[in-house]
């Protein structure tokens, strides 16, 4: 036998005095054995014509996030540039701080989606994520990292992290520009020097004969030439990884 429930207004009358707060609140009366049985326990599916929002139903003025009016992006974003925010965990903690009016979306990328230009936008910061950075040729960028004098990759690391670098030049540039001119660091900060898997070495008979002319004993003292600075470049540091073979040689 189909159950006959009170109508709407009469069920959110009766609701409205059991000062109940959230829906948790709402399902665990529903549970109890208290609960009348012309009040439904799913009133949003009973009362769909009717059915405005949970706040409306327990009386807390609640608004669900898909019914709430907030302002404009524009007015929106007029109010968040003036906090002085600098990045989204500073937005992240002043939305958690019960300061911000209810107006104003916490989470401003879902409901502005079609105005929506990043964080820095937002906050007016101006700084642009990286997906949407529009970034120098790689023979600009080369020639302007070429100009800083750095020795390698962990000084470039550092460079970047100094806050001096210009937006359009990328911190990676070996996946930025992979495939576009990247032939290594060397390359790019002009030492000049080449990653060993980029490296041409000579032939493994030609290099054992050079090495065997030096008179070395054993692998101390290759390593104490090697670090010198007067082996060849197309003499490998560790032959025993270039030639795989060597020992059988």
């Amino acid at each position: 036998m189909k159950k006959e429930f009170k109508i709407f207004e009469d069920a959110k009358q009766f609701v409205l005095l059991l000062n109940l707060k959230t829906v948790n609140e709402w399902n665990k009366y529903a549970k109890s054995g208290n609960k009348p049985d012309d009040i439904p326990s799913n009133p949003q599916n009973t009362y769909k014509k009717d059915w405005i929002s949970w706040g409306d139903w327990l009386g807390t003025g609640t608004i669900a996030t898909i019914n709430f009016n907030y302002r404009s992006f524009e007015e929106a974003r007029k109010f968040t540039k003036l906090l002085g925010l600098k990045r989204q965990k500073d937005w992240i903690e002043y939305c958690q701080s019960g300061k911000k009016p209810k107006d104003i979306p916490r989470n401003p990328y879902r409901t502005y989606k079609n105005e929506w230009k990043g964080i820095g936008d937002w906050l007016g910061t101006g700084r642009v994520a990286t997906y949407n950075m529009t970034y120098r040729s790689f023979q600009d960028a080369r020639t302007f990292s070429r100009q800083l004098g750095l020795n390698d990759n962990k000084n470039w690391t550092k460079y970047c992290n100094s806050g001096n670098k210009p937006d359009d030049i990328p911190s990676a540039p070996e996946h930025q520009y992979k495939n576009k001119g990247w032939m290594g660091w060397g390359d790019w900060l002009g030492t000049g020097r080449v990653a060993n898997y980029n490296k041409t070495y000579r032939s493994f008979k030609e290099a054992k004969k050079f090495v065997q002319k030096l008179g070395l004993k054993n692998h101390e003292e290759w390593k104490s030439y090697c670090n010198s600075g007067n082996k060849p470049d197309d003499i490998p540091s560790a032959p025993w990884q270039v030639y795989k073979k060597w020992n059988k040689k």
